[in-house]
């Protein structure tokens, strides 16, 4: 019998592998810079939230279980994701090292193909916003701890991405609404972004007179913005305005460093110079000529918003989302300086552009990945000693820790371990914030007691006198200690260290 011969377009393989390469770099190249400082911290986890927040409150959750409600409004898609693997015997830290670099992939690819099919972008530069959005070094610093928000974004551009397509189908709009659920209950701070986008989109198409479009987006939002009204937009109306009026700081005018409003105006412009100046020159050049309505009315928002105190949120956050708008407007201004040329050497001052660019985010953001927090790179040096920089926590000097230094890692785990191994079931660890996700990992939940950012030595006090029970603590060593207490008070005395960390024990009669 003969073989059948079949015959094959030499490019079609060409055109598939084309078609598939831009998409998988937006992914890979995301995920695959976002797991080297994964590597380099070894078995523990990045970023503050991740082990100051998101790990005690799963944990904490599963041991004694929240109601409904109470879990409904803390936006619980990431912690849901998270709560499942751990009840599926994932541990928690293994389950965020692998999370965190697959969000960041998710992004890039999410931020590609809303540049591909609604901007209308080619491959290449659909791929240039992707990566910025992703590897600039604020994008990194968004990764580093904000998982809920990075899971808010990533459907931010799916709604993103069927608002501007044209939806033909009740499907469509399905899936939109839908969306929309998943960006409410992502995260509150996107949820408010992508409802002012939509509003901005709705304004736009009533100008055009396309009152289809405009009934089909108002009533496949409803659902989204109900949700929005009942759960979250209370509790933000809830924790009002910041009062400058009176000497009094609040709690969070104390935390970030400023006390009047001229000062928080005057601090997020120094935010945002300092995380954006190094694209100023390239987002200036495109800022009048690109007029996406989604990515101008985000850009607008996130500056209005800026200006308002609200007293849940810091405005910190709002700078921090302006890395994704203008990720585009650099995208844009590339391609427009491609037909300039300098007339004697043929160069393209794009050429120039895209090799400034590369070698800045290169610089910063590889210095901010794999430099150590002790010894940061010089832009990310701390002015003060507690591990950050002058903007508190929002960026800090590298990613290599969590809520306490790659340096450190070991030995609280060595000095936990000590505390479990040599102390009975009824002795306490006091925890600061820094400290209690490491406790909780390791320990019953109900030996910690943690103090938040308040002075261990009310609640040691407090302990002992209403429970008579052996109180301990575990803090640096005196002098190394980091969020404003290098020194322990004196009536805890040291009986265990490791390292710059030590177990203290607190008695009356170490009062002097």
């Amino acid at each position: 019998m003969g073989k059948c011969l079949t015959f094959q377009n030499p490019h079609s393989s060409n055109v598939l592998s084309k078609k598939y390469l831009f998409p998988l770099l937006a992914f890979l190249v995301p995920l695959l810079i976002r797991t080297i400082p994964e590597v380099l911290i070894g078995p523990y986890v990045l970023g503050f939230d991740t082990m100051g927040i998101y790990v005690p409150s799963t944990l904490l959750w599963l041991h004694n279980g929240i109601s409904f409600w109470s879990f409904l409004g803390t936006a619980p898609l990431f912690y849901a994701i998270l709560i499942s693997i751990v009840a599926a015997g994932g541990p928690v830290v293994f389950a965020l090292k692998i999370i965190s670099p697959l969000l960041l992939g998710l992004l890039g690819l999410s931020i590609y193909i809303y540049s591909k099919k609604v901007l209308g972008w080619s491959p290449i530069k659909s791929l240039v916003p992707s990566l910025l959005g992703t590897v600039y070094f604020v994008a990194l610093r968004v990764s580093w701890d904000m998982l809920r928000n990075e899971l808010g974004l990533i459907f931010f551009f799916v709604v993103l991405t069927l608002v501007g397509e044209k939806r033909s189908s009740w499907k469509q709009n399905v899936l939109l609404s839908l969306a929309m659920i998943a960006v409410v209950l992502s995260h509150q701070l996107v949820a408010v972004l992508m409802l002012g986008v939509v509003v901005f989109t709705i304004v736009l198409t009533l100008f055009r007179k396309d009152y289809c479009g405009v009934v089909n987006l108002v009533a496949f939002s409803i659902p989204a913005v109900l949700f929005f009204a009942a759960v979250f937009f209370s509790g933000l109306m809830k924790s009002g305005f910041l009062d400058y009026s009176s000497n009094i700081g609040s709690p969070l005018a104390d935390w970030l460093g400023f006390s009047s409003y001229p000062l928080m105006l005057a601090s997020g412009a120094g935010l945002f110079l300092y995380c954006f100046l190094p694209l100023l020159p390239l987002i200036f050049v495109s800022l009048k000529s690109f007029g996406n309505l989604q990515i101008r009315s985000w850009l607008i928002l996130s500056l209005i918003l800026m200006l308002i105190p609200i007293a849940s949120v810091s405005i910190f956050r709002w700078v921090l989302m302006l890395t994704y708008p203008f990720a585009f407007y650099v995208a844009e201004t590339l391609s427009k300086l491609k037909s300039i040329k300098w007339k004697r050497w043929k160069v393209t001052i794009r050429g120039i552009a895209i090799v400034y660019l590369v070698l800045s985010t290169a610089t910063l953001s590889f210095g901010f990945m794999i430099s150590s927090p002790g010894n940061p790179f010089p832009l990310f040096k701390a002015t003060q000693n507690n591990g950050y920089n002058s903007y508190v926590n929002e960026i800090p000097t590298s990613m290599l820790q969590n809520t306490i230094p790659i340096t450190d890692c070991q030995s609280t785990t060595n000095a936990i371990s000590w505390f479990k191994l040599n102390l009975d079931n009824n002795s306490l660890l006091l925890t600061h914030t820094a400290f209690y996700g490491w406790a909780l990992i390791a320990l019953n939940a109900d030996q910690v007691v943690n103090y938040g950012f308040d002075n261990p030595i009310t609640t040691a006090a407090t302990i002992v006198n209403e429970r008579h029970e052996q109180t301990y603590l575990i803090w640096w060593v005196n002098g190394e200690g980091w969020y404003g207490l290098p020194t322990v008070p004196s009536a805890f005395k040291e009986v265990y260290q490791s390292g710059n960390i030590a177990i203290y024990n607190y008695t009356v009669n170490n009062l002097p």
